[in-house]
């Protein structure tokens, strides 16, 4: 028996190597990989996390270009947004476009601009602190309990943190002469359009107790402006490495080739959180994807009635995890110009000109909210409406399908245990 067990095992060897299946397998495999791969690659992009895919200390050589008239400059003027009729406070209304009085109702139309692509602050600006400063009368505020720094009105103050609803919360300055984003994302979702998508949402989560679903109603639904850097750049890599591709047949093998050239490639909208902690939380990185096409030029109109979170992740420490992104894209697009399924050695110089690190300000709607004395918290996407949080699950409901299910298998083994032996059609 064992004979006969390796004849038949030695008879598959002799055909994978006769037809190169070994090496087809492989190749597919990588391919799926490579594939696997570019979609984690393309969502930790759109979230704010890159990575790359093998463990390379980056070294991209920055081309540095002049761009006079970018010393560190105030805005215009402060903003302020007190309504003109009764003097109470304008907002922004993400359903009408327009700003508006909660008090007596005036509205006034909101004039904006869309933010241009090619503009953004170079890395020599932000290395020595030029680019265009804010003006404003609004405060930084920092929250003791979960670190969220955030630029809103000094009517903020006594209010609540909007990530972890803790009243500890204090002003440690003036938000006058930090930097100034290059765009905003408007919200697009209003806040009535978010409480409803919330209802459908807890309305559909498994297990969830009835009386969150009955009184899904929530007040402390609060808007924010997240930070994000959004870089773009060219890149100039001259190259010269040894690649192969395998080979099929009886002697299959994997054949090498010397080969040098230039891969040239243009990075657009590497995204990532300015946030040193916000990019550690995976539910605001499900929340993190957005149309920057949508940006519009920085306007503090478009932030009135709202929070905003200042960045605490600077530009040139973003730009470093930007290059593991950047180096690992060129030397996948080096493989592919070379036709090659691995690459046994690579001598790569890749040089990176026309830097952008765009400063854009995001829309998120964020709550938390406490059920028998634990907080729960539900991010919504003020551009997609895309939701994701967690929820309080009801045990009372999961043993109750647990008890159903017994039932019906139960009654199933009675079924055929009982009734289909004594059946008329047996044989």
């Amino acid at each position: 028996m064992a004979k006969d067990e390796n004849d038949v095992t030695n008879v598959a060897d002799i055909l994978k190597s006769h037809f190169g299946i070994d090496r087809m397998m492989e190749s597919r495999a990588e391919r799926r990989s490579t594939l696997a791969q570019e979609r984690r690659e393309q969502r930790s992009v759109d979230w704010g996390n890159a990575q790359a895919s093998e463990n390379v200390q980056p070294n991209i050589k920055v081309i540095y270009e002049q761009v006079p008239g970018t010393a560190s400059v105030p805005n215009e003027s402060a903003f302020d947004n007190k309504c003109p009729s009764c003097g109470g406070t304008l907002a922004f209304d993400p359903a009408t476009g327009k700003l508006s009085c909660s008090f007596c109702g005036r509205e006034e139309v909101l004039q904006t601009a869309p933010a241009e692509p090619e503009k953004g602050y170079s890395l020599y600006d932000l290395q020595n602190n030029r680019g265009r400063r804010l003006q404003t009368t609004d405060k930084i505020i920092v929250c003791g309990t979960c670190g969220g720094n955030f630029i809103t009105e000094s009517s903020a103050i006594s209010g609540l943190c909007p990530y972890c609803g803790s009243n500890s919360i204090t002003v440690t300055g003036d938000a006058t002469g930090t930097l100034e984003p290059t765009g905003v994302i408007p919200f697009k979702i209003g806040k009535e359009e978010a409480q409803n998508i919330f209802r459908e949402w807890i309305n559909k989560r498994r297990l969830s107790p009835k009386d969150i679903v009955k009184d899904s109603q929530i007040t402390d639904l609060t808007g924010i402006y997240a930070p994000y850097w959004v870089f773009d750049c060219d890149t100039y890599t001259p190259y010269e490495g040894k690649f192969g591709r395998y080979t099929g047949g009886e002697d299959s093998y994997t054949q090498y080739h010397q080969s040098s050239n230039v891969c040239e490639l243009r990075f657009r909208d590497l995204t990532f959180v300015a946030s040193s902690r916000l990019e550690k939380d995976s539910y605001w990185k499900t929340v993190s994807r957005f149309d920057m096409s949508a940006a519009q030029k920085y306007d503090p109109n478009l932030l009135a009635g709202f929070w905003s979170e200042s960045y605490s992740a600077d530009g040139p420490a973003t730009w470093q995890k930007a290059c593991t992104k950047i180096y690992d894209r060129i030397r996948r697009k080096i493989k592919s110009i070379e036709d090659a399924d691995v690459i046994g050695k690579i001598n790569m110089q890749p040089q990176a000109t026309n830097i952008r690190a765009k400063y854009i300000l995001a829309p998120v709607w964020i709550t938390s909210f406490d059920y028998h004395g634990k907080l729960y918290r539900v991010l919504i996407n003020g551009q997609t409406g895309d939701i994701v949080g967690t929820w309080p699950k009801s045990y009372r409901s999961f043993w109750l399908i647990i008890a159903i299910i017994v039932i019906i298998t139960l009654l199933y083994a009675y079924i055929l245990v009982r009734i289909l032996p004594y059946s008329p059609y047996s044989p």
